[in-house]
């Protein structure tokens, strides 16, 4: 798409893209001027700060300021070029991590565009570039020890969607959910998103983290030995006195429960009569 904003730029040796956009109308507040949300269209957008260049008095004054502000706001791409796009798992962390280390209320952008969101938030975010730098320059070297290794999580199968669905209630119950500032779309998007809440464990104690881990591991595996019928039912059998005599004598002589016993009973029984 075509933007009007680089027909006035075209002798300043810059174009604008989206993001740029986008920061201008946040450095002139004309979002809140012209009730503009992230949800606007791009050509709404460009329109709008083509008007507003238009209009002051001195035009190149104006778009001197702007290029230098917004050169001064943006991290360049090569700081950048380490955060997959797609790796919800990555960026939701990010995000966190925006959000934490300079208590900073995050901001949607778009509905399901996560790493729009990430880039929106970092270049709102009021420090310096060198600030901004150094937060990305930190992240990539940390992200490598704070997400969990496979060994850790590869018990939950991202194609499995009832598993999907347990971890994520299961996150939720315990209050171990982290805001991943995502509408789930598909099962793979709730998966990266459950991962992301694991990865949060590393900022617990090694012991705090591991524990959490097993017990959630545990309950799945009993969930899931119920669910598959093989679990054991109680069940009431009314004995006279002198059965329930002659089988409290075999649990003695056989130094088993009462349940084993019966299990034998019944299953040599079984086996004889299939045997007929």
């Amino acid at each position: 798409m075509k933007l009007q904003i680089n027909d006035l730029l075209k002798n300043y040796g810059v174009t604008f893209s989206e993001r740029e956009i986008e920061c201008a109308i946040n450095l002139y507040n004309l979002n809140i001027n012209f009730n503009m949300t992230s949800n606007s269209s791009l050509k709404y957008k460009d329109s709008i700060l083509c008007s507003y260049i238009n209009n002051q008095i001195d035009q190149t004054t104006a778009i001197n300021f702007l290029i230098s502000t917004i050169q001064n706001i943006l991290v360049t791409k090569e700081y950048l070029e380490w955060i997959e796009n797609n790796n919800h798992r990555l960026i939701i962390w990010l995000i966190n991590r925006l959000s934490n280390c300079y208590n900073f209320t995050i901001s949607i952008y778009g509905i399901k565009n996560l790493y729009k969101t990430f880039l929106y938030n970092l270049d709102r975010i009021n420090i310096s570039i060198d600030e901004k730098i150094l937060f990305l320059q930190n992240c990539a070297s940390e992200w490598n020890f704070r997400k969990l290794p496979d060994s850790e999580i590869k018990w939950i199968d991202q194609k499995k969607a009832s598993q999907i669905e347990w971890a994520w209630l299961y996150l939720a119950k315990h209050n171990l959910q982290i805001n991943c500032f995502n509408h789930f779309s598909n099962n793979d998007e709730k998966y990266e998103s459950i991962l992301a809440c694991l990865d949060n464990l590393s900022y617990s104690l090694p012991e705090t983290k591991e524990l959490i881990l097993l017990k959630m591991k545990k309950t799945w595996s009993q969930k899931k030995f119920r669910d598959s019928g093989k679990a054991k039912k109680p069940y009431h059998l009314p004995l006279t006195q002198e059965t329930q005599a002659q089988l409290e004598e075999l649990v003695k002589l056989k130094n088993m429960n009462k349940s084993k016993v019966l299990e034998a009973i019944i299953l040599k029984e079984f086996n004889e009569l299939k045997l007929k």
